[in-house]
């Protein structure tokens, strides 16, 4: 670890395509005289920002003791700053990860005084308490999250170009300003472009109700699902029957195992290939209708350009239900 940005999980933002034509506006609209960063590493975003806004001056506060900044632990408490717009990378670091990397006692100081699980949250608490408008880039999974403060959000940009030079997570630029919105005013784009709003999204979550006997990651299993999007064109997502898939499920499956399983629950075969079918229809309808957003994000893109999605398994149990009833109705369903 070179510095205790790292051990704290930061990431450097070097390329400016952040930084939107929408973002630009709400920076301007915001009508703050000063860029405001307390995660600041090496100035990165506030030196895009007096480039390409109206915002001429900046400030940066850091832990690092070498960087230029004031320092500041801003995990811990970040100081109002009078007509200051907070834009900012934060750290990312789950508790799990910390504990993994064996880094917990370093930031259990964090963790044990917050209700949340990333420090990329604790640093979004603090931030919007010092401040009425926030721009942060956070990781994308920040949508299917469960975040308190999402009301005060204006937009969510989700960047299918990577921003960093040293990761491929995946991530969005968060914008938030002082009043209380309802999620039908919260807009989502994608790059430069307006695709929906939060409303929209949060409608298209699919719960599982658990009412079908389903196993997940057995060895018996008949329904195989790729469980997350590849690289080559038309490799996506999907249900189908394990010999039509090139993997060795044999030795692979394991309770562990995320990005292929197979799924075992009592179907006639004479219907299996009926609820195959359903189930992928379910699977595209969802991922039109919610601009692929219900699904997490896997690192890395497409050779398209296309970010691509992980399909967890509250998901999939929740479509097979669906794909259960729609096709199968209970006439299929064997007792043993």
């Amino acid at each position: 670890m070179k510095n205790e940005k790292i051990v704290l999980g930061q990431f450097f933002t070097k390329d400016k395509l952040w930084l939107k034509p929408h973002i630009i506006n709400f920076i301007n609209d915001s009508h703050c005289s000063l860029a405001y960063d307390p995660f600041a590493g090496n100035g990165d975003l506030l030196f895009a920002t007096i480039d390409n806004t109206f915002v001429r001056e900046a400030m940066g506060l850091d832990i690092d003791k070498s960087l230029k900044w004031q320092y500041n632990d801003s995990l811990i408490k970040i100081p109002h700053i009078e007509n200051a717009i907070i834009i900012t990378n934060p750290p990312y670091l789950s508790s799990y990860s910390a504990s993994r990397k064996g880094l917990k006692e370093k930031v259990n100081i964090y963790f044990n005084s917050s209700i949340y699980d990333d420090l990329y949250f604790i640093a979004l608490d603090k931030m919007l308490e010092a401040q009425d408008y926030v721009v942060a880039i956070v990781p994308e999974t920040f949508i299917n999250s469960s975040y308190r403060q999402k009301k005060r959000l204006v937009s969510i940009t989700v960047l299918e170009d990577n921003p960093f030079t040293d990761t491929e997570c995946p991530v969005v630029v968060l914008c938030f300003d002082d009043k209380p919105k309802d999620l039908a005013s919260i807009l989502i784009y994608k790059n430069d472009k307006l695709v929906c709003n939060l409303e929209a999204v949060e409608k298209q979550r699919l719960f599982p109700k658990n009412n079908v006997p389903i196993t997940f990651n057995s060895k018996n299993g008949w329904l195989a699902i790729k469980c997350v999007d590849g690289v080559n064109k038309d490799d996506f997502i999907r249900f189908d029957f394990k010999k039509n898939m090139n993997y060795d499920w044999d030795n692979n499956i394991k309770v562990s195992s995320r990005l292929f399983t197979l799924v075992n629950l009592d179907v006639k075969p004479s219907n299996r290939k009926e609820l195959v079918v359903k189930c992928n229809s379910i699977l595209s309808d969802l991922r039109k209708a919610s601009f692929d957003l219900v699904l997490s994000p896997f690192k890395g893109n497409s050779k398209s350009g296309i970010r691509r999605r992980r399909l967890d398994y509250l998901t999939a149990r929740a479509i097979i239900e669906k794909a259960y009833e729609l096709s199968i109705k209970g006439e299929c369903y064997e007792q043993h």
